[in-house]
């Protein structure tokens, strides 16, 4: 017969701090002044802890390309990215904490920012300006939600609706 596991005695064991928070602003001479991705008949994915620059570029022709900017660190000031995309998709994934100026776009396509009630800037976040073209294209722009529940959470959740059970019941 085997017994449960049962969790080592944390009694005199070292505790360690928690995480020190990500900064969001990186010091000015860090931040590059322009770099950029292009996707012809391919996909390609911007993200992790990165240092977004003062001019980004994506260039999406029959391809995808992904920015994901909820881990990235920002200049103060303004940062610009430019888009254009040609029978393709680009999906941007933004932190509430950043101000967002968009200016884009479509021909028979779309150009949308979602999620923008998300969105808790302070005086002193920093901007992004986002602005380009989709030709029979989309571009999504996703204000991301901290707080949002997980895939798998708001599935259970709708499947016990969809049961008739309350919340929190199996």
């Amino acid at each position: 017969m085997t017994t449960p596991y049962q969790p080592p005695n944390d009694q005199g064991a070292a505790s360690y701090p928690p995480p020190a928070p990500v900064q969001l602003i990186a010091p000015e001479s860090m931040v590059p002044a322009a770099r950029g991705v292009s996707a012809f008949l391919s996909s390609q994915v911007r993200g992790g802890d990165w240092i977004l620059p003062r001019l980004f570029r994506a260039v999406a022709f029959w391809g995808d390309v992904k920015i994901d900017l909820t881990s990235a660190r920002f200049g103060a000031g303004t940062s610009r990215i430019e888009l254009m995309v040609i029978m393709g998709n680009v999906t941007i994934l933004i932190p509430p904490d950043v101000r967002i100026e968009c200016d884009g776009d479509a021909f028979i396509g779309s150009f949308d920012l979602q999620g923008q009630k998300w969105s808790m800037p302070s005086e002193n976040s920093p901007t992004i300006h986002i602005t380009g073209d989709a030709y029979i294209g989309s571009v999504e722009i996703k204000v991301i939600n901290p707080n949002a529940p997980s895939w798998i959470e708001s599935l259970r959740s709708r499947w016990n609706e969809v049961r008739g059970l309350g919340a929190g019941q199996p």
